[in-house]
C-alpha cells in the first residue's frame, strides 16, 4: 500500500495526515574518549532510540529535547539532523504513515533512568558497536551509523530513509 496524502480517510473524508516524530541520538564521550549511544527498552520491544510524537505548533528540535528528558531523564544540546525514517504503522486498526526525523543531542546532564509511564523498562549507555548489535531495526542502525560518521568528521549516508 503506498501513502498519499491526498486520498481522504474512510471517516473523515478528510486527507490522512502522517504523524511526524522526532528523536534523539543521545551520546556522549567516556572517560576514555569512547563514543556512546543511549538506548531505550520498552516493555515488550527492543532496544532502540528515544523518540515521540511533535506536538502541534512545536519545534522539531524542542521536541527531540522534551521527548529525551521524558524517556530517559536526560537532557542536553540537540545539534545536527542525523535522518528523516520513513516507516507505516498500524494505528487504530488502519495504516498511518510515520515520519520521525532523529537528530544528534549530546548529554550534558541526568543520570538514565527508565520511565514507566512512559513504558520504557531501561535505559543504557553503550559503546557504538555494542548499540549497533543490540538495535534489531535496520532503519535505527542505519541511524546510528550516519549519527557516528556526522560524529567522526566523515560524510554521512544518504540522509533520507525510505521503509525495509
Amino acid at each position: 500500500m503506498t501513502f498519499d496524502p491526498n486520498i481522504a480517510s474512510p471517516e473523515t473524508d478528510e486527507p490522512e495526515v502522517p504523524i511526524s516524530a522526532a528523536g534523539g541520538v543521545v551520546y556522549r564521550r567516556s572517560g576514555a574518549g569512547q563514543l556512546e549511544i543511549l538506548l531505550i527498552k520498552k516493555q515488550g520491544g527492543f532496544w532502540t532510540l528515544p523518540k515521540g510524537r511533535i506536538k502541534i505548533g512545536e519545534d522539531e528540535r524542542v521536541a527531540v529535547a522534551r521527548e529525551v528528558a521524558e524517556e530517559t531523564s536526560i537532557t542536553g544540546v540537540v545539534e545536527l539532523m542525523v535522518r528523516q525514517v520513513f516507516y507505516t504503522i498500524q494505528k487504530a486498526g488502519r495504516r498511518r504513515r510515520k515520519t520521525v526525523t532523529y537528530y544528534l543531542l549530546r548529554a550534558e546532564a541526568g543520570r538514565p533512568r527508565p520511565q514507566a509511564k512512559e513504558n520504557i523498562i531501561r535505559v543504557r549507555w553503550f559503546p557504538v558497536g555494542a548499540a549497533l548489535r543490540r538495535i534489531r531495526r535496520k532503519r535505527i542502525r542505519n541511524v546510528v551509523r550516519a549519527a557516528r560518521a556526522l560524529l567522526s568528521g566523515t560524510p554521512p549516508p544518504e540522509q533520507i530513509e525510505t521503509p525495509e
